[in-house]
């Protein structure tokens, strides 16, 4: 309700050896015919994705979307061709089965427009709750979710030990003490009413957090963290007692 249902997972290619190239490679194509920069757009594997910030590694997705015309872009083309077979759909070696053309990307991603809007954006598979946001357009891979919202305190509120907790209780582990955060889970999150004042606490010590990891990745920012916390606590009305089972559960932050 919260965000009006808008989760939305990243790109499936079907092989990326094909579609995701380097920062030299992307020169080259787009050197080569100009048409190419319509379709190279900056893409995120789930490993850059940290909490509160990406780690952009100057990678391109070839961004071949349902109906593109190839045509226009011959330099894709004749870069993509070597891999047609192993790009057709349906035949042996090749894709899934899929009304797609052997150049286009696996995925349908009618969606892909919200790659482009400000986003927090969270990988599937984690310990701990790593949030992030993005407001430079990146093009996420499938193993990453994201939710094109610009909020701050949103971003916050999601980071905050309290939904670690919460999510610890809904979501199964896998392989030891990760969890999956696919939005069945993420969306049950529940979302406390919040005065301005205290919406504009929390956004205030994000915009901290991330000037911080800004300027050092690994910058300590636990005590911003943790006055986080006690916003959030007091917007559920948590007693001392609940915040202490609360705080016994995530103290590995």
């Amino acid at each position: 309700e919260y965000v009006n249902g808008r989760f939305y997972r990243g790109i499936l290619t079907g092989f990326n050896e094909a579609f995701i190239v380097d920062q030299e490679t992307r020169d080259r194509l787009i050197a080569e015919h100009p048409s190419s920069a319509e379709v190279l757009k900056p893409f995120l594997r789930g490993r850059d994705v940290k909490r509160w910030r990406v780690e952009y590694q100057n990678l391109w997705i070839i961004f071949t979307r349902r109906e593109v015309d190839i045509s226009q872009y011959p330099a894709i083309y004749n870069y993509l061709l070597p891999y047609k077979q192993r790009l057709t759909p349906g035949i042996p070696g090749g894709r899934k089965v899929g009304r797609y053309q052997w150049y286009e990307i696996q995925d349908n991603i009618a969606y892909w427009q919200e790659f482009e809007q400000p986003k927090i954006i969270y990988p599937d598979i984690a310990i701990r709750c790593e949030f992030a946001f993005d407001h430079n357009a990146l093009y996420p891979d499938c193993t990453l979710f994201l939710i094109p919202s610009a909020s701050k305190y949103l971003l916050g509120f999601l980071n905050s030990g309290i939904i670690q907790f919460f999510i610890n209780q809904i979501c199964p582990a896998v392989r030891g003490d990760f969890r999956r955060f696919k939005s069945i889970y993420v969306s049950q999150i529940p979302i406390p009413n919040a005065q301005p004042q205290e919406k504009s606490a929390i956004e205030t010590l994000v915009n901290k957090i991330l000037i911080a990891k800004t300027a050092n990745p690994n910058a300590d920012v636990s005590k911003l963290e943790t006055e986080i916390d006690q916003i959030v606590y007091q917007l559920y009305g948590l007693t001392p007692e609940e915040i202490a089972i609360i705080e016994e559960e995530t103290n590995t932050k």
